[in-house]
């Protein structure tokens, strides 16, 4: 069995080139010989996502091709993201698609993995994980769904605004994972793998804790030049890219 993981593709209209990009990728898994291949995608497919009832071309062709996908025999999981954390039942039942819960923890191949958007593990970046506590509660969420469209843009462009400018101020290492956190997010959980993304630095971390090790593998953020993936077929996940 093939296990592909993705994360952080942020489709939108203003970036032709990653729909492309991530075409291709379909195209090349409805040709898989392999059995029984599985996707994961780790959270922020969409650059921004206000409501399954929100109607934009590019999603309607993404849910689309997401819907042949799963039609065609290829398992795809889905877990929020930062970005399209309100992707809710009425995408999931046109896709076919199942939702992860945030974190999924599960055994492969003798490993104990759990897969992660990553979000939760940047503790240091304090501003942002208030901001992710309030837009999580379910009850701001169905506050939220209940404004007109128009209204919901609205927010979304101004939060994205102060985003913008409230990363200009911080260093790279707060918006980045505690590793302290990571490491005893693995310990508490046994993990032998941790699989996430949103910080869109792809790397492959060895964690030493007694005497154990375990891997954090980030996964990238898409664009023209690159796309980092996890391809797990043999013992061990890979990271690889796309493009290059």
């Amino acid at each position: 069995m093939t296990k592909l993981f993705i994360s952080d593709l942020h489709l939108h209209h203003t970036r032709p080139e990653v729909t492309g990009v991530f075409q291709e990728f379909i195209d090349e898994l409805l040709a898989l010989s392999t059995p029984n291949p599985e996707l994961y995608i780790l959270g922020d497919l969409f650059e921004f996502w206000i409501g399954d009832d929100y109607e934009d071309p590019l999603h309607s062709e993404i849910t689309d091709q997401l819907k042949n996908l799963v039609q065609a025999g290829i398992k795809t999981y889905l877990m929020h993201g930062n970005r399209d954390f309100l992707i809710g039942e009425n995408f999931l039942s046109k896709t076919g698609i199942e939702l992860l819960q945030e974190p999924t923890i599960f055994s492969y191949k003798n490993k104990r993995v759990m897969l992660s958007h990553g979000d939760q593990f940047c503790i240091d970046d304090v501003e942002y994980q208030a901001y992710r506590k309030i837009v999580r509660n379910r009850e701001w969420q169905r506050s939220f769904l209940n404004f007109p469209i128009n209204k919901r843009l609205e927010i979304l462009n101004e939060a994205r605004d102060a985003s913008i400018q409230s990363q200009q101020m911080k260093s790279n290492d707060i918006m980045d994972v505690n590793e302290s956190e990571v490491a005893a997010v693995i310990q508490k959980n046994n993990i032998d793998i941790l699989i996430h993304g949103h910080t869109h630095r792809p790397y492959s971390h060895t964690i030493d804790i007694d005497s154990k090790k375990s891997v954090r593998l980030v996964l990238g953020d898409w664009s023209a030049s690159a796309a980092k993936i996890i391809e797990w077929v043999n013992a061990e996940p890979k990271l690889i890219d796309l493009i290059n």
